[in-house]
């Protein structure tokens, strides 16, 4: 006998409306995609390249995401730009307020181009969350599949990213906090990004293994601890009552590694 009864950590709003959304992108993309694809990994199994974080290992990078993704990268035009407040391959730089574009998407002479700030690369795992991200907008609003007027195509993209099996980045990248020492001083810096709160990556997350039938998916271990237990509590939640609108499919799924 069971006394506690698993609960959802989303509320009955964002519960909704992370279904609602997973539901319109099975219904557009297929299942078939749900069924066949292997979660990406920051192993070298999935990024082999050396990174220093050049140019050209970003645009290495960006393949790689395009492959994972289904997206062309011939169709897909990689520009750079650096923050107007200066900071250049330094994450850390700035303040605990300082906001600022990661990535732009845009569609210019029959080419994705995708715009990508520099001081990514001092973070592979936040630029990789980057490059699904924007990515997200080519499927999405690229390949006329969301109207660009829609309020929440920014979430819906964050949420394409889980879809594809590039979340674990896109969901590590939501918080931070790094310090920081140099010759003149020391401090510390909270980021919050993206357009998908922890819990609301973990409850997409928790529906995307569900779905596929991974009642204990070894790529969780990827997971920064907050996100692995909203992951955990929610998986928990979905197995214990099936209190979700979106259907399994019917066999289940094994990745290498998986527990037992």
């Amino acid at each position: 006998m069971s006394w506690f009864t698993p609960t959802c950590p989303l509320d009955s709003e964002d519960k909704e409306w992370i279904e609602n959304a997973f539901q319109w992108l099975i219904d557009e993309l297929g299942m078939e995609i749900l069924h066949s694809l292997k979660v990406v990994l920051p192993t070298d199994e999935f990024f082999p390249d050396p990174f220093s974080g050049s140019k050209s290992d970003i645009l290495k990078m960006v393949e790689r995401v395009c492959n994972y993704m289904d997206v062309d990268p011939d169709l897909v035009e990689i520009r750079f730009f650096t923050n107007e407040d200066g900071t250049n391959l330094h994450p850390l730089a700035g303040s605990e307020s300082s906001q600022h574009a990661l990535g732009t998407y845009q569609m210019r002479g029959g080419k994705y181009r995708i715009r990508l700030e520099t001081s990514q690369a001092a973070n592979p795992q936040v630029l990789a969350a980057t490059v699904a991200h924007e990515l997200g907008h080519v499927i999405l609003l690229g390949e006329d599949r969301l109207n660009p007027d829609y309020a929440d195509h920014e979430p819906m993209t964050d949420l394409l990213t889980v879809y594809y099996g590039m979340g674990i980045f896109t969901a590590n990248s939501v918080f931070s906090f790094e310090q920081w020492t140099n010759t003149f001083a020391q401090g510390w810096q909270m980021n919050r990004r993206g357009y998908l709160s922890e819990e609301m990556f973990g409850y997409a997350l928790a529906l995307f293994a569900y779905v596929r039938g991974e009642s204990k998916p070894a790529w969780a271990n990827y997971l920064q601890t907050n996100v692995k237990s909203y992951l955990k509590s929610s998986l928990k939640y979905l197995e214990k009552t099936g209190d979700t609108k979106i259907r399994r499919l019917n066999q289940p799924l094994t990745q290498p590694g998986d527990n037992d």
